[in-house]
Formats: structure tokens, C-alpha cells, sequence
């Protein structure tokens, strides 16, 4: 158990400051951009193209060449990774899952490669990771210092944050094992809610297993909180204090966005022929808690999932 957690505050101010998103365009990095905007933060982003529409100043990249345009490293202060193809849209076929893995080694190696080259040393970079580390544990309570899973989702995350530790040679790294990302505008909760709009719930084979989750806004928060707070570098689980059961989630649509919905069984072998290997990414049971957070003081705004649920759907967020 992690017993030296206790918050350093040094009350740093984020205003002013200046930091390089990459994948600042999906979801997540679209709603942290505005976030740390918000903050007098000033936010640009890495992308494969050109954004001339884009509210951000945005600088090209290619990971898969390991090229990057390297004035967008000139003054930063914080580099945040968010890049990675989606776990979750297509099936795992044996190229998508070496582009899975080989994305998020490929984004890292390119800031690696640029950071050695021009010197540059940020206050810190923060990466991306996923609570798909710790596998399929069933009842298993699981903090920061459990042990990783087996799989493909478990190899992967061990393999991505292996890549992100090569930073450490230029600045603090820090790595967040993001859960279930709950969102209205995109990620995984409109396709779950959707369908209680027609009054039906899948439980997902049991429905038993544990899904770690989180706010969006709330895992913006974590991502300020780790700028500010320099003494929890190292890993960190980007996720609600109370994971909940799959059935249990069910209910919380119903109640916190209020479609009732009659729960129908989608049993396991009939997703595994749907979905094939991808099918883990719904049946694994993970029970993983923000120990580190909470040992810290850091206050979630939405800790409870009803509630949650319901300020996404009134907010629209």
C-alpha cells in the first residue's frame, strides 16, 4: 500500500503557462483543451494535418515516421499524450491490434526523439494510460500498486507505459490509468444510453463485473491536479472512487437520466462471436480505485454515479 501521499501543495498557478496536447481533438482532449483554456492555460496541439478551423495553434506531426514540426516544443512548459488509436473501433484483428499498440509507442518515441534533440525540458509530461492494465480480476480490489493482467488490453498498457517512462531522462512523468470515460458528446455512455431510450438494457454476460469509471470532468481535474501537484508522479488511477457493477450502471442510467429500461441478457459467447477477442473490453471485470488520489486530498466533484450521470445530461457534457 502506497503510505507517502500526502499532498505537497505548491500552490502553482497553471495561468500562464503553456502546453502541447496531442490527441487534443478526440473526446478527452477536446474537453481538457477547453478546460485548462479556461484556466489562462495557453493549449496547442500536435495533429496529423493541418486545422486552420481549429481554436488551438496546432503543429504537425507523424508518429509513425517519428516526425514532429519541433517548434511546438519551444517554450512548453507541459507536454500531455493523449494519442492512441481507439481500443474500441474495430475489431481486433491482427493488424488493428498492432496499430493499438504500435500508435501509442509510435506518439512516444517521437517525443523521445525531440525532446533529445533540441534540449527541451518540460515541467512535466503526462500520459495517457488505461485501468485495461489490470486485466480481468473479478472481485479483486485494485490500486496502483496492483500488480498488471494478462491479455492484449493488460500487454498493451504495460507496453505503453513502459514508453512513456523513457521521458523521465527529460522531466517527471506522469500516468494516468483512465477507466470508463462518461461523456453525453462521445465515448462509450451514448451507446450504452441510447438504447434505454427504447426502454431495453444489455447486461453485458453476468452484468457483475466491476467497471472502473469517470467523469470527463473530473479527469480534467486530475489532469490540473497532477500539474500542480509535482509529488504524485509515477501512476495514478484516473478513476471514480466507487467503481460499479455493469447492472448496477443500467440502473444509474435509468435513474440519473431517466430512461427505464428492461434489462435483457447479452450473453457472453454471444458477444465473443460478435465482438470476437474485443468482447473482453466489455465482459473483464475491474475493480481498480483512485487510491493515490484520495491519499492525496484531491476532491472529486462527482464521486457518486447517479448524480454524475445526471449532470452530464443536464450540463449536455
Amino acid at each position: 500500500m502506497l503510505t507517502n501521499c500526502k499532498p505537497i501543495y505548491n500552490n502553482m498557478s497553471l495561468e500562464g503557462k503553456s502546453v502541447l496536447i496531442a490527441g487534443g481533438t478526440g473526446l478527452i482532449g477536446t474537453h481538457l483543451s477547453s478546460y485548462l483554456t479556461d484556466l489562462g492555460v495557453k493549449v496547442s496541439h500536435l495533429s496529423r494535418s493541418k486545422q486552420s478551423k481549429s481554436p488551438y495553434t496546432t503543429y504537425t506531426w507523424n508518429p509513425a515516421e517519428h516526425k514532429m514540426d519541433t517548434e511546438a516544443l519551444k517554450g512548453v512548459d507541459y507536454i500531455i499524450n493523449l494519442a492512441g488509436a481507439g481500443v474500441a473501433d474495430g475489431r481486433w484483428t491482427r493488424a488493428r491490434k498492432k496499430l493499438i499498440l504500435q500508435s501509442r509507442l509510435d506518439s512516444a518515441a517521437t517525443f523521445e526523439k525531440h525532446l533529445a534533440e533540441t534540449g527541451v525540458k518540460p515541467i512535466a509530461y503526462l500520459s495517457a494510460s488505461a485501468v485495461g492494465y489490470y486485466g480481468d480480476r473479478g472481485e479483486d480490489l485494485l490500486t496502483e500498486e496492483s500488480k498488471p493482467g494478462t491479455g492484449f488490453l493488460s500487454e498493451t498498457t504495460v507496453s505503453w507505459e513502459k514508453a512513456a517512462d523513457a521521458m523521465e531522462k527529460y522531466c517527471p512523468v506522469y500516468k494516468v490509468r483512465i477507466g470508463l470515460v462518461l461523456s453525453t458528446r462521445g465515448g462509450a455512455l451514448p451507446n450504452m444510453a441510447n438504447p434505454q431510450k427504447l426502454g431495453v438494457g444489455a447486461l453485458m454476460g453476468s452484468g457483475k463485473q466491476f467497471y472502473p469509471w469517470i467523469h470527463i470532468h473530473d479527469l480534467a481535474r486530475i489532469f490540473e491536479y497532477l500539474m500542480e501537484n509535482r509529488n504524485l508522479n509515477g501512476v495514478v488511477n484516473g478513476t471514480a472512487p466507487v467503481p460499479v457493477r455493469q447492472t448496477d450502471l443500467v440502473d444509474a442510467i435509468k435513474k440519473g437520466m431517466n430512461r427505464p429500461a428492461l434489462k435483457l441478457p447479452a450473453p457472453s459467447f454471444v458477444l465473443k462471436t460478435m465482438l470476437g477477442e474485443m468482447a473482453t473490453a466489455v465482459l473483464d471485470s475491474t475493480r481498480a480505485v483512485p487510491e493515490r488520489l484520495n491519499k492525496a486530498g484531491f476532491e472529486f466533484q462527482h464521486a457518486e454515479i447517479v448524480e454524475a450521470l445526471r449532470h452530464l445530461k443536464e450540463n449536455k457534457i
